[in-house]
C-alpha cells in the first residue's frame, strides 16, 4: 500500500481581532518546491560562473590583443631600423676602399681589384662585408625569428669589432704615413673635367687628363691635403702658377692655374694649411684648380682621395 502523502498546515496569526489563516502544504509540493529552488540556484550559479569566465577570457583577449599590437609595433620599428642600417652600410661600403688606402692597408694600384684576390687584408674586407646589404635584408615571408637574427647580428658585430680593433692598431702604428696621405679636398667647388681620357676643351683633341678640375671662385683658398714639403712653387707653362708637394711614402700632389702662392719651395706644410689661391693662369678657360695625386710618379684618380 502506498503511504499517504503527508500534509502540513501553516497558521498565520495577524492579531487578536482578525481571523487566523491556515495554509495546507503537501509534502509532495514541498519536495517539488525544494527541487525547483535547487535547480534555480544551480542554474543561476552556472550563469554567473559562465559570465565571470567569459569576462575573464575577454580581459585576457584584450590584453593579448594589446600585447600583439605592441609586438607588431616593435617588430615594425626593428625592420625600419634594420633598413636604415642597410642604407648606412651601403654608404660605408663606398668609403671602405678609401679608408683602406688612407690607413695603408692596401695599395692604390689595387683599387679596382679589392675583394677579387687574396692578401693579408682580405680577412678584414670579408668581415666588414659580412653585414652587407644582401645579408641585412629581412624578408617578410613566414615567421621572423628575432632571437636567431639577434644571434647572427651579435656574431657579425663581434667580427666587425675585431676588424676595427685590428685597423685601429695599424692606424696607431702608421700615424705618420696617414698624416702624409692626401685625404681632404684642396678646395671646395664643382667637379668638372675628371681624371682619364677626354676631349681637350681648348684643342678639341682627345687627350689624357692626369688630374681632377675643381671649378670655384677666383681667389678661393687652396689647402694642403696632407703633411709634406713644397718641391715647386713657380710658373710652369700650361699649368700656370703651380705647386708640387712631396708627402713622402711615394705620394706627391700638384696644383695648377693658381692666382698666387702662400708657400715657397722648401716649406714644410701640414694638412689643412693654405698653400695658395685659385686662379686662371696658364692654359685655362676659367678660374679653377687643377689637382693631381701621384704615387711613385704614376697619376692616380684624385676622387679616390677626397674623403671629407
Amino acid at each position: 500500500m502506498k503511504a499517504k502523502n503527508k500534509s502540513y498546515s501553516i497558521i498565520i496569526v495577524s492579531d487578536a481581532k482578525s481571523t487566523n489563516k491556515e495554509l495546507f502544504l503537501s509534502s509532495k509540493f514541498i519536495r517539488k518546491s525544494l527541487i525547483a529552488v535547487v535547480v534555480l540556484v544551480l542554474l543561476f550559479g552556472y550563469i554567473i560562473f559562465d559570465y565571470l569566465t567569459l569576462s575573464i577570457d575577454r580581459q585576457k583577449m584584450d590584453r593579448l590583443e594589446i600585447d600583439n599590437k605592441k609586438k607588431t609595433e616593435v617588430i615594425s620599428g626593428l625592420i625600419k631600423s634594420v633598413n636604415k642600417t642597410q642604407i648606412s652600410l651601403k654608404k660605408m661600403e663606398s668609403f671602405k676602399k678609401r679608408i683602406l688606402i688612407a690607413s695603408g692597408l692596401t695599395s692604390p694600384y689595387a683599387l679596382k681589384e679589392i675583394g677579387t684576390g687574396g692578401g693579408p687584408i682580405s680577412d678584414i674586407s670579408t668581415d666588414v662585408e659580412l653585414v652587407g646589404a644582401d645579408n641585412i635584408l629581412l624578408k617578410q615571408k613566414g615567421k621572423i625569428d628575432v632571437l636567431e637574427r639577434a644571434k647572427k647580428d651579435s656574431l657579425n658585430a663581434k667580427k666587425i669589432e675585431n676588424a676595427l680593433q685590428f685597423v685601429e692598431n695599424v692606424i696607431d702604428k702608421k700615424k705618420v704615413r696617414l698624416a702624409s696621405t692626401p685625404s681632404i679636398w684642396p678646395t671646395k667647388g664643382i667637379l668638372t673635367n675628371s681624371f682619364g681620357r677626354r676631349k681637350h676643351p681648348l684643342t678639341g683633341k682627345k687627350s689624357f687628363h692626369y688630374g681632377q678640375d675643381i671649378a670655384t671662385q677666383l681667389g678661393n683658398k687652396v689647402l694642403a691635403p696632407a703633411n709634406g714639403v713644397v718641391l715647386v712653387a713657380e710658373f710652369r707653362g700650361y699649368y700656370g702658377n703651380m705647386i708640387i708637394i712631396d708627402h713622402n711614402f711615394g705620394y706627391t700632389t700638384r696644383y695648377g692655374h693658381l692666382s698666387a702662392f702662400n708657400v715657397k719651395e722648401g716649406d714644410r706644410v701640414i694638412r689643412g694649411q693654405v698653400i695658395g689661391f685659385v686662379g686662371n693662369t696658364g692654359r685655362s678657360t676659367a678660374s679653377h684648380l687643377h689637382y693631381e695625386v701621384r704615387f711613385m710618379g704614376k697619376a692616380l684618380n684624385p676622387i679616390d682621395f677626397l674623403l671629407d
